[in-house]
């Protein structure tokens, strides 16, 4: 069956299941507060629950701190006995549940933007347990899977030669996959990312004539969920838009302005922008936080640190797969496997590149990491060590997504990109699997056993259940990316009478 024959909706569908299972698989294999922050995002979310938009100040001793205090069940705090320590096992902490007693908690997460605990943390409000713990990641994950199932689509129906869909098997790594099964929005913010680098590759350098609506409300709505989340959603979207549009075709461009559905997408996206700076604008804490430094290293130490330590390997394997607080390294093989993809079509796309294709390449690259390192080297001082590899995923999927482009419309052909796309599937899939169950055996038993189903804890609904969502997903995704790497079976060409030219390479449309 070639995907090209299959209804839109069918594809999305199957690529959303595939997705989705396997975020559940680290929901339900994760202990609470197990993925970054968990639990300062559930206290947020609770405090929403409670009408709190924002938190309440929080004096430490006479200065004013980061965060803020929110109302919520003490049924969700708990301590921090086995986050960033390897060789500890979660059960050293309670299970949340229990005393549902409202109390005020301390969360960092407090002047983050309310949406996003208001569409999935709503379960936190009726069940303060492992019930309403599930259900918002699951929501989380539902998300995540929504959007990355759109991109797919985008990638087989609306791209020559599907060579998206190579950059998308690179693009969604096992960091993104285990924040689809956590309380936390930067996964949402990264999807978002995805889709929306896809859906305007679409629209701007992929069509020819015309405007294919979709696509369009595809990049708005992503560029709108992109901005909301988190604050740095501006600066990725300024980034995805730079790095898209110039330079481009003038008459592409004007085309596009002239398109009331880009109008009216563009005014989306604004509004959202716009809502979301005044939101950080509003929310914002008089802090004196930064008041004094804490710390006195010189300009040499801090640089040195941030390019050979911090950023080289921390930093590069955190994009990957580094899960929990970052704190469990995977073997070295899993980043050396996946660096090797992604070196393919980056490098590839540099070396067969035109010049405003290395253009496009080196501008992501200096983007996605340059104004986020800049600003913790001017803070580090105040602030410590913030940066994390997932910061920079949002713009950094980017990469693997415009080499791929790039290779395809300069120098591979179909044949060769679904190659290389059945090569990556068959390489990074199996990755996930062993990703999530050697995560299992750090939370099961702090690695003193290689088998995750032994160990001193267990996952809410036993072990078996993460690992077999994780085997089917991926036997769903496989599915997946073969098919939609088959080549297009090209269209008849249209009657003589008709007056229209038959298209080299035909490209499906919804």
């Amino acid at each position: 069956m070639d995907v090209s024959t299959v209804p839109s909706f069918r594809l999305w569908l199957l690529a959303f299941v595939g997705f989705f299972l396997l975020h559940a698989g680290w929901a339900f294999a994760t202990p609470y507060n197990g993925p970054p922050d968990e639990q300062e995002h559930t206290l947020r979310a609770a405090g929403i629950m409670h009408g709190e938009l924002i938190g309440d100040p929080v004096l430490f001793g006479k200065r004013l701190g980061f965060g803020g205090m929110h109302t919520g069940p003490a049924s969700l705090q708990r301590g921090w006995c086995f986050p960033t320590k390897v060789n500890v096992a979660a059960d050293c902490e309670p299970e949340p549940g229990g005393d549902q007693t409202a109390r005020s908690h301390h969360t960092r997460a407090s002047w983050y933007n309310p949406i996003y605990y208001g569409v999935t943390g709503w379960p936190l409000g009726l069940w303060p347990n492992w019930t309403g713990i599930l259900l918002t990641r699951l929501l989380t994950g539902a998300a995540v899977a929504a959007l990355l199932a759109c991109a797919l689509v985008v990638a087989v129906r609306w791209t020559r030669h599907r060579a998206l869909v190579a950059g998308l098997v690179v693009a969604v790594t096992p960091t993104l996959a285990s924040l689809g099964g956590a309380i936390n929005p930067n996964g949402v913010e990264i999807a978002a990312g995805v889709a929306l680098f896809t859906a305007l590759i679409a629209v701007v350098h992929e069509q020819r004539e015309g405007v294919n609506r979709a696509a369009v409300a595809l990049a708005g709505v992503s560029a709108g969920v992109l901005v909301t989340p988190r604050f740095t959603g501006v600066l990725w979207l300024l980034v995805i838009l730079g790095v898209i549009l110039v330079p481009s075709s003038r008459d592409r461009l004007a085309v596009l302005a002239r398109s009331r559905p880009v109008r009216f997408w563009a005014a989306v996206a604004g509004v959202c922008t716009l809502l979301s700076v005044a939101w950080t604008i509003f929310a914002a804490p008089d802090s004196d936080f930064m008041a004094t430094p804490t710390t006195h290293f010189s300009l040499t130490e801090v640089l040195r640190y941030a390019v050979l330590d911090h950023m080289w390997p921390d930093v590069a394997n955190q994009m990957v797969a580094v899960p929990g607080w970052s704190e469990l390294a995977m073997p070295r093989l899993v980043y050396l496997v996946w660096f090797a993809t992604l070196g393919m079509l980056f490098l590839g796309g540099l070396v067969l590149g035109h010049r405003v294709d290395r253009w496009r390449l080196l501008a992501l690259l200096f983007a996605c990491f340059t104004p986020l390192l800049a600003l913790e080297i001017l803070t580090v001082n105040y602030v410590g060590w913030f940066n994390q590899g997932r910061y920079f995923l949002s713009a950094a999927v980017g990469l693997p997504l415009l080499g791929a482009y790039i290779l395809a419309h300069r120098s591979f052909t179909a044949e060769q990109i679904r190659t290389t796309t059945r090569l990556l599937a068959t390489l990074l899939l199996p990755i996930h699997f062993f990703c999530l169950a050697y995560s299992m055996t750090r939370w099961n038993s702090g690695l003193r056993s290689l088998n995750p189903f032994n160990g001193s804890w267990s996952p809410p609904l036993g072990t078996a259940l993460p690992l077999a969502m994780a085997a089917v997903a991926i036997a769903v995704m496989f599915l997946v990316y073969w098919r939609a790497s088959r080549i297009p079976t090209p269209q008849p060409a249209p009657a003589e009478s008709s007056g229209h030219s038959t298209q080299r390479e035909p490209v499906s449309h919804v």
